[in-house]
């Protein structure tokens, strides 16, 4: 499987399992969306539409080829791109898979009572939602 195959199942699985709407999943943004002069990509981006028509991200994905093994030199390596990504996006949530293996993290620790979890679509708009209300 090859790392667009992993994609594809990522997608399968976010629209299967977390319940998010396909056209809320965006494929190979470029980080200059974000800020400009910017390099880099973000292999899968969750979205919401905040109501002011602008786009948001909940949670970004960074997939590997398949064959790549998420051995602890791998992940210090993709930790710091992961970094990068939320630096430019604030996003706060990554996933990092190979297909076989995923590691998620909550950087942004939105969601406390679900540690470890990856929260569904509807979990990650009330929270954002919440987040906005309080500010």
């Amino acid at each position: 499987m090859s790392k667009e195959l992993v994609k594809e199942a990522v997608i399968r699985y976010l629209v299967k399992e977390l319940e998010v709407p396909e056209e809320m999943i965006e494929i190979d943004t470029p980080l200059s969306v974000y800020e400009d002069g910017e390099e880099g990509e973000i292999d899968i981006t969750v979205l919401l539409e905040d109501g002011e028509d602008a786009v948001v991200p909940l949670m970004v994905v960074q997939c590997l080829d398949d064959e790549r093994e998420m051995s602890e030199a791998v992940i210090e390596k993709q930790i710091q791109v992961l970094e990068h990504i939320d630096n430019v996006t604030n996003v706060g949530r990554i996933i990092l898979t190979n297909g076989e293996e995923m590691m998620y993290a909550d950087w942004g620790a939105t969601d406390p009572d679900n540690e470890g979890e990856i929260p569904t679509y509807s979990q990650m708009v009330k929270t954002f939602q919440e987040v906005q209300n309080k500010q």
